[in-house]
């Protein structure tokens, strides 16, 4: 009986393939030995010579000599000045009624339920009274804040303190103290914290006078983003008077930011805005974002107006702020050209005035134009509103006032709101909003009819007050356009009085196309001005 012997063929290949791949292992092993060899040549230490032999030689101006090191500077002394503010929200948490309980006599699940198949512990039955489980729970956020004098006053954020429990403030130089919220304006997102330890070497900060700023001045930022501490960004004050629609916007909160492109990100809130002397000229608080980080585009408070509320609630506990008893508008050149002023004219025109108020009182009048209050200019509503609001009741200041062309200026005796006056209107209050039949009377899209007895009645109205009401406004017409609503009350065209439909039609008759019309409206019981630049 023959042995089949293997075919010769396969072991030759099995040789060659096996053969093949010690030498390719050997040579990749010959290259990194030679690669890494201990036995090569290295150059002596310092035989090298790295980096250019000169410096570039760039010329700085002997005027810039000292500018090279401003920013390195500004750090050095603001830095100290500015702290950590760590705010913490405790809530504790009552757990009842846990339907685990009962099978792992533990609601936080701390022990392991397997054990109880495998003998790791005896299995207990079910509490036949579960008692509440209670835990503390602490939640911490990250903001700045500016030490404003040794003895541990601290300028920062409401928002960065709200609704804390506690609040730890860190130095630069490592300290730790705990703080009390002495108080918060939230109007102004400003508050002041205390430090509670008794300190009187903490560095301080100078205020500097934000009024001064121009855009374009330099601004330097310092404070703790994504809690990276004492970092400091460097750019510049792009605009002044700025104003958000956050925090509320509009006429409920006092906006009057400083706008920078220094990198401010969150955990900035609450830090230092400086000059390029190292004065402070703004409290950091916001950014605008649609990325959640810097976008160069950053808020600050001024240091006038933070200061000012930080001496009311560190020496009054509360915020004071004055009260006009006006309502304003903005004077844009429709406006102008109505009321026959200058294209150059600035100032905040006067809707309203209400009645028994400081500025009835001191004689200024519906549509006369506040040019300046207490010498500060007003070109904006905004800087009527917080002009005014910095100026504490009881004070007498001059409102330089445009009364047809006339320059004016009035005294007047400032006091705190008067919420009850103020939302009284002055002509009554308006009732059932349901339209009224319409009548003739059309004009820019809009139909007006005579104040009957039954819309007295039913838009609350007094007997004595004379005018037009609209009774139709059509979809896209120019009286839609420039915001007038049905039940609008027309007092005024071109400061004459409209009395009844036969004033309302001759003045409308008289109204050619590319003219300025000004219309004064009652609205809600309060009135304003309407200007309007009639479509040819």
């Amino acid at each position: 009986m023959s042995i089949p012997r293997k075919p010769k063929a396969k072991t030759g290949a099995i040789r060659l393939v096996s053969s093949t791949a010690v030498l390719l292992f050997a040579a990749s092993a010959l290259l990194f030995a030679s690669g890494n060899s201990s036995s090569a040549k290295r150059p002596n230490r310092g035989s090298v010579n790295f980096g250019a032999s000169s410096s570039p030689g760039v010329s700085i101006p002997p005027a810039l000599q000292s500018f090279t090191t401003v920013f390195a500077d500004v750090a050095e002394k603001v830095v100290p000045t500015v702290v950590s503010v760590v705010p913490t929200k405790i809530d504790t948490v009552v757990f009842g009624n846990n339907p685990f309980y009962q099978f792992f006599n533990d609601p936080f699940f701390g022990g392991n339920p397997f054990e109880d198949f495998f003998g790791g512990r005896q299995r207990r039955g079910p509490s036949p009274q579960q008692q509440p489980q209670r835990q503390e729970r602490r939640r911490q956020g990250l903001g700045s804040g500016v030490i404003v004098s040794r003895d541990g006053y601290i300028l920062t954020n409401s928002h960065v303190v709200e609704g804390a429990d506690e609040v730890e403030v860190r130095t630069s130089d490592g300290r730790s103290f705990a703080a009390d919220i002495v108080g918060q304006d939230s109007l102004t997102d400003v508050a002041v914290l205390k430090i509670r330890d008794k300190v009187n070497n903490l560095p301080v900060a100078f205020l500097g006078d934000s009024d001064k700023l121009r855009p374009g001045d330099w601004a330097v930022a310092v404070g703790n983003p994504f809690s990276l501490t004492s970092s400091v960004t460097m750019g510049i004050v792009s605009a002044l008077d700025r104003t958000t629609g956050a925090q509320g916007g509009g006429a409920a909160t006092y906006q009057n930011f400083i706008q920078t492109d220094a990198a401010i990100n969150p955990g900035n809130s609450g830090g230092a805005l400086v000059n390029i002397k190292g004065e402070l000229i703004g409290i950091n608080t916001m950014i605008y974002t649609q990325s959640g980080g810097n976008m160069g585009i950053g808020f600050a408070i001024p240091i006038n107006m933070a200061r000012r509320i930080m001496e009311d609630l560190i020496y009054d506990g509360k915020v004071s702020r004055g009260w006009l008893g006006v309502s304003i508008q903005e004077l844009d050149q429709t406006t102008r050209d109505a009321f026959g002023l200058s294209p150059d004219t600035r100032g905040v025109l006067i809707g309203d005035v209400f009645k028994d108020q400081p500025g009835d009182k001191a004689g200024i009048r519906r549509g006369d134009v506040v040019t300046s209050i207490n010498g500060k200019a007003t070109e904006t509503l905004n800087q009527l509103r917080n002009s005014v609001a910095a100026i504490h009741p009881g004070k007498t200041v001059p409102v330089e006032i445009l009364r047809n062309g006339k320059k004016m200026t009035v005294q007047v005796k400032l006091t705190a709101r008067d919420e009850s006056a103020a939302n009284v209107p002055a002509g009554g209050t308006s009732g059932d909003q349901q339209a009224p039949q319409p009548t003739d009377g059309e004009f820019l899209g809009m139909k007006a009819g005579p104040l009957t007895k039954e819309l007295r009645d039913q838009l609350n109205l007094p007997a004595t007050m004379q005018g037009v009401v609209v009774t139709e406004v059509a979809r896209g017409s120019q009286a839609a356009q420039e915001g007038l609503r049905v039940n609008d009350i027309i007092l005024e065209m071109n400061r004459k009085p409209v009395a009844a439909m036969k004033d309302f039609t001759q003045i409308a008759r008289g109204v050619k196309p590319g003219d300025s019309l000004l219309l004064l409206v009652q609205r809600e019981g309060s009135t304003f001005f309407r200007a309007v630049k009639v479509r040819k």
